[in-house]
């Protein structure tokens, strides 16, 4: 197992917790990957019991499995899960799309095009990193839409969206994903709120159908 980088503060339980959570929604684990609770421990430099206690929570929380005589494991979504995910995000990211589309600024603009341009500097063999930049990408475009509410609700997707977007972790420098993120931003600088939408739309849903082809030939 890889050096995780992790500091240890006063507040160690909730710390391992924060720490185990970031690196799942990072796609550091891949789906269905055994967490080993001593390995863990042992890499963070703490005792099993704050571990133990993060992966209760992150159970609960459904990022996490706890197979009965074997451990935990990083959750494996079913495809129809896929497609509930996807269909939430498609609704959520397109209303802010067209929002967005209504009401950001030039600047804010400007920075979300930063933002993309970042997806394409990661390292190549950095998935992980490119897609933590990828969803970064994302939440900007649902924070320009100034809905609070919105926002709130996609941040509560985040961790499913993100889990199941790591079982294709090497999309988000591809031409085509390239493509779709460029065709979103440009609707955004025409101000046309529905081609916004429609951009936002097409993209999720392609991603959509790719990790559910690949969950359904028994990719994972």
């Amino acid at each position: 197992m890889q050096t995780l980088g992790f500091r240890r503060p006063n507040q160690v339980r909730e710390a391992v917790y924060r720490h185990l959570k970031d690196l799942l929604l990072s796609g550091r684990f891949a789906p269905g990957e055994r967490l080993s609770e001593p390995l863990l421990a042992q890499e963070l430099g703490v005792s099993r019991t704050p571990v133990r206690e993060a992966l209760m929570r992150l159970a609960e929380e459904g990022l996490v499995e706890l197979v009965p005589g074997r451990g935990a494991r990083v959750r494996i979504f079913s495809p129809e899960e896929v497609e509930e995910v996807y269909g939430v995000r498609a609704l959520l990211e397109g209303e802010a799309a067209r929002e967005a589309a209504l009401r950001a600024t030039p600047w804010e603009l400007a920075d979300l095009e930063v933002r993309l341009r970042a997806i394409d500097e990661a390292p190549k063999e950095d998935y992980p990193e490119q897609m933590r930049r990828d969803l970064e990408f994302h939440r900007a475009l649902v924070r320009l839409s100034g809905n609070k509410t919105l926002y709130r609700l996609y941040e509560d997707l985040l961790s499913s969206l993100a889990l199941v977007r790591s079982t294709l972790p090497t999309l988000s420098q591809e031409e085509a994903t390239r493509k779709e993120h460029q065709a979103i931003l440009e609707a955004l600088r025409r101000r046309d709120p529905e081609g916004a939408k429609r951009a936002v739309e097409a993209h999720v849903y392609r991603f959509r159908d790719l990790v559910v082809a690949r969950l359904r030939k028994g990719g994972i």
